[in-house]
């Protein structure tokens, strides 16, 4: 779906010329159909059930997963607003704001993941010390 919505950016862009670089203005992603993913809740390890720690990975992977889409995405809507300058006749000139907004979206979304992977660390660890395996 995300995958979708990036696509039918692009076409958009294509599609209005011009027009669109007017309609988005000087800042194209500003009004980008990229959908930052929510971070999803880590539990506390302490008391969490193992079915919530296993959610809670699967969790973290889907997140990794649409942040991985998200910034593909960016990157193809940045792609599609200089290819579209390019294509104008006298071609136009890229506004170094839509690089710097897009590189801003995509630090911040890769450091939500690493943030993410960290939380789940500790909430994986909190939970094999609350749950040492049985002794054999």
């Amino acid at each position: 779906m995300r995958r979708g919505l990036c696509l039918s950016t692009a076409v958009l862009f294509s599609m209005l010329g011009g027009a669109g670089l007017a309609v988005f203005g000087g800042s194209a992603l500003a009004a980008s159909a990229c959908m930052d993913p929510m971070v999803p809740a880590m539990p506390d390890g302490k008391t969490a059930e193992r079915e919530a720690v296993i959610a809670a990975a699967a969790a973290v992977k889907t997140y990794v997963a649409q942040s991985d889409e998200y910034q593909m995405c960016l990157n193809m809507e940045y792609e599609a607003y200089v290819n579209e300058l390019k294509a104008q006749k006298p071609p136009g000139k890229a506004d170094p704001k839509v690089n710097s907004e897009r590189e801003a979206k995509i630090t911040a979304n890769q450091k939500s993941k690493e943030t993410l992977g960290a939380a789940y660390g500790k909430t994986a660890a909190a939970y094999r010390q609350a749950h040492p395996p049985a002794p054999k």
